[in-house]
């Protein structure tokens, strides 16, 4: 049966290389886009390798210093630049826009999330539904191993309710916030 773990762990392993290598990709894509929009530069593939290896190199550092002193104070400084910029966004935007605009966005999440979850359009041609849900659904199951251990080991010693607040109420919650605040600030400009 040692067989049967190790190939698993080789499945995960390969489904997680999957994840990164997908997830770089969209996040150049997206960085280059935002660069060649605020300033010269063209949205091509060499600012992609260039955003790429920047971010590669940003996190061989983070990991060479280690768990505490390298990743943690890393993803501790990103939370705090992005707070700062979504209470920038929210106080020196449309505030009162935006704030109703979260309110019509989280009740139209819960009015909502049981039906879209389950639409699947077997019937009918939906490009939307291949080209973007499927391709995130595949995007997601490939970090799944790894967020499953994760998870499972920042939760140890936490009670059900604790594990569903962390894991489910509040990033949704986080969620709404944010991209109401910049999905609101944008449709203004």
């Amino acid at each position: 049966m040692a067989w049967a773990g190790r190939v698993i762990d080789i499945l995960a392993v390969i489904a997680t290389c999957a994840g990164v290598a997908t997830t770089f990709g969209l996040s150049a894509l997206q960085i280059s886009g935002g660069l060649s929009y605020v300033t010269s530069l063209p949205n091509n593939i060499y600012v992609q390798l260039v955003v790429i290896a920047i971010v590669t190199v940003l996190f061989i550092f983070s990991a060479i210093k280690g768990i505490d002193k390298g990743i943690k104070r890393l993803s501790n400084i990103n939370l705090v630049i992005a707070g700062l910029l979504l209470l920038f966004v929210l106080f020196t935007g449309p505030t009162l826009f935006i704030l109703e605009n979260l309110v019509n966005t989280f009740g139209g999440y819960i009015s909502n999330i049981v039906s879209m979850s389950f639409t699947m359009t077997p019937f009918s041609e939906s490009e939307w539904l291949g080209t973007n849900t499927i391709f995130f659904w595949a995007w997601h199951m490939s970090w799944s191993p790894f967020i499953g251990l994760f998870i499972a080991r920042i939760s140890k010693g936490r009670t059900v309710r604790e594990f569903m607040a962390g894991v489910l109420l509040v990033p949704t919650l986080l969620a709404v916030i944010w991209f109401t605040t910049f999905g609101g600030a944008w449709t203004i400009f």
